[in-house]
């Protein structure tokens, strides 16, 4: 069976983000929800216990312990996404390395002398172009390994968290196309209904996007 995974820790979402996953996908995937706190989740999600981190950045990248069932894939959904069309076809995008979202959202050009779309690692800035909001895997166990072989290597490494670990460490993967995913803040701050998740992503510097995407989508959906 295809599987959505999801990670809450601290105080940031609460379980009514996991449920919601679980309600608008109909609830017709095997859900796995790591946290440091179950309760409140569906009885119908399991559930992995971690330990939170307060300083930790890096919390994604033990997710990639979690190895898919023989022939299946998961797909992993941060809780500032929100789910616009059925996701069913999403599965379909991984055949054998992982997915993970291209910022396609950037524009092109230089900044600073770096084209965009081609950051090379600097140990002050280290930049990416991934987002993690939206991953697939089948078995991508060897990242997580390579990560806890030297821990605290990577953490000082990378002090913007594991986008930037997953752009820059020599890991290959796939990308979304960039008609299935888009950034609302981040990508003209509208509601693109034929798109099929919209990423929330820059709530800790926008607070205020998230009802602005509720109070659009609504409207649309109401037109």
């Amino acid at each position: 069976m295809k599987t959505i995974l999801t990670l809450k820790y601290g105080d940031k979402y609460t379980s009514n983000d996991v449920n919601s996953i679980h309600e608008h996908t109909e609830g017709k995937f095997n859900y796995i929800c790591v946290t440091d706190d179950p309760k409140g989740l569906h009885p119908d999600i399991k559930v992995i216990y971690i330990e939170h981190e307060p300083d930790g950045n890096m919390e994604k990248i033990k997710l990639f312990q979690i190895k898919a069932d023989e022939g299946e894939t998961i797909l992993y959904l941060d809780l500032d996404i929100r789910i616009q069309k059925p996701i069913d076809h999403l599965f379909d995008y991984c055949t054998h390395n992982p997915v993970i979202c291209y910022t396609y959202w950037k524009e092109r050009g230089e900044k600073e002398g770096i084209p965009i779309h081609d950051f090379p690692y600097h140990a002050s800035h280290p930049l990416s172009n991934y987002n993690s909001s939206v991953m697939l895997w089948k078995d991508a166990t060897y990242i997580w390994r390579k990560y806890a072989m030297n821990e605290h290597k990577y953490r000082k490494k990378y002090p913007y968290g594991d986008d930037t670990f997953l752009y820059h460490e020599g890991f290959t993967f796939e990308h979304f196309p960039k008609e299935e995913i888009y950034s609302y803040m981040f990508d003209g701050r509208t509601y693109q209904k034929d798109k099929t998740i919209c990423l929330l992503n820059g709530q800790d510097q926008y607070p205020e996007i998230a009802k602005e995407y509720d109070e659009l989508c609504m409207h649309q959906v109401g037109d």
